[in-house]
């Protein structure tokens, strides 16, 4: 368990060594974009980075082997779409509601773990623990809210259920456009390798997203990998007339770059009965509503059962303050996870600190810091653990980490 917290010193200390002098770094020469906050009702642009980190992997292999393993996935989203209602934000990427108070504060009802903040220009980061396989992980979504009124989107000359087909491979796409907005999934059970998202149709009828998926494994010294394919499709509709998309994918990483061909759909509006309900997609007002619903039906955590300090981190100047938990029947197990959760959850909070402070900085400058955080990951800075709790009835370990950022 003390490697295992050197580990993440050494990252902590990189970060917060290079905070300083990256705090002066300005965005010069661009106008500021316009307040969000507080939060209106309404749809949003959701364009984010999720990166999923397997703490518990990394634990057990470090265990086992006595070697460290960095074990992320980061999916980039362009061109997701959001609602804002009721104090509530539904992220139909993750498939959770987003609290948001007016001044930003970010939490979630089902997962107490998840906390964030969201900036005044729109600019938010989220970040907290998932099961996945009985196995933990931690989540950290960073990324940009822009609004989307009517002015931003199609008017009702776009709307219908429109079928797009590859003319060498008979592919078929069967797309929705509702209220400025287009929802759509392969026919015939074909799988994109990730869950479809609402995207914005603009006023003269374009439309686009993409995701890029990036895995970064090192295991020890002896073996590394960085892989990453891109996803992306722009398409056009004509009222009236015809609708069309080009799908491009690639991918790269340890020494090869290969893309294919871009596949292009056409296709029109079909008639109302043409396909059985089960088939159209949901619009975007069926597909947040019933999104919602599920997570409503779900039971929650009893708050009860968890510290204070976990519901509400402590705040104090020049301090970060990052809690952990993880259930399992072995203590000091379990508290070894739950810290390496906090640590985790540190590191991103200081990372995402750094990259707020140098937006918008030339190429140049980026590697020139890049490479700082490289070269001084040789220092450290200890963060403490000043809290550890296990609940005997549910064993769960929960900690919280303290770190000095002046």
């Amino acid at each position: 368990m003390k490697n295992f917290r050197n580990y993440f010193a050494i990252v902590l200390g990189a970060a917060a060594l290079v905070f300083v002098s990256c705090a002066s770094v300005q965005n010069s020469g661009k106008a500021k974009p316009a307040a969000v906050l507080p939060l209106n009702a309404g749809w949003y642009q959701y364009d984010s980075d999720r990166t999923w980190k397997g703490i518990e992997d990394e634990y057990n292999f470090e265990l086992s082997t006595g070697m460290k393993m960095v074990m992320e996935t980061t999916w980039k989203y362009t061109g997701v779409v959001c609602r804002f209602e009721d104090g509530v934000l539904y992220d139909p990427v993750s498939e959770v509601e987003l609290l948001i108070d007016r001044e930003g504060g970010i939490s979630c009802a089902q997962n107490i773990s998840i906390k964030g903040n969201m900036e005044k220009n729109g600019r938010f980061f989220w970040g907290g623990l998932k099961e996945e396989h009985g196995r933990l992980n931690s989540i950290s979504v960073k990324g940009t809210l822009i609004p989307l009124p009517p002015s931003a989107r199609g008017g009702r000359e776009f709307e219908g259920i429109y079928r797009l087909r590859h003319a060498a491979t008979n592919k078929e796409i069967l797309a929705n456009i509702a209220d400025g907005f287009y929802t759509w999934k392969y026919l015939d059970g074909e799988d994109a390798g990730f869950s479809p998202w609402p995207t914005l149709i603009a006023p003269d009828g374009s439309f686009g997203f993409s995701i890029e998926i990036t895995t970064v494994a090192k295991m020890g010294e002896i073996a590394s990998t960085n892989m990453s394919t891109l996803f992306s499709a722009e398409g056009k509709v004509i009222p009236g007339q015809s609708i069309s998309l080009e799908e491009v994918s690639r991918s790269s990483g340890q020494g090869f770059d290969q893309g294919g061909a871009p596949q292009a759909y056409a296709g029109t509006a079909i008639h109302s009965g043409e396909y059985p309900n089960e088939a159209i997609p949901a619009d975007i007002e069926s597909l947040v509503r019933s999104g919602r619903s599920a997570i409503k039906a779900e039971p929650k955590p009893n708050r009860t059962q968890y510290p204070a300090w976990y519901l509400k981190l402590p705040v104090k100047s020049g301090f970060m303050y990052a809690a952990g938990e993880k259930t399992f029947d072995v203590k000091e197990t379990a508290f070894a996870m739950a810290e390496a959760a906090a640590a985790a959850n540190l590191a991103e909070q200081i990372r995402v600190h750094i990259e707020n402070t140098t937006v918008e900085v030339s190429n140049d400058r980026q590697t020139i810091i890049d490479e700082r955080i490289k070269s001084e990951s040789l220092q450290r800075m200890n963060f403490k653990i000043i809290e550890r709790v296990y609940n005997e009835e549910t064993h769960t370990a929960f900690a919280l980490a303290e770190l000095a950022v002046n």
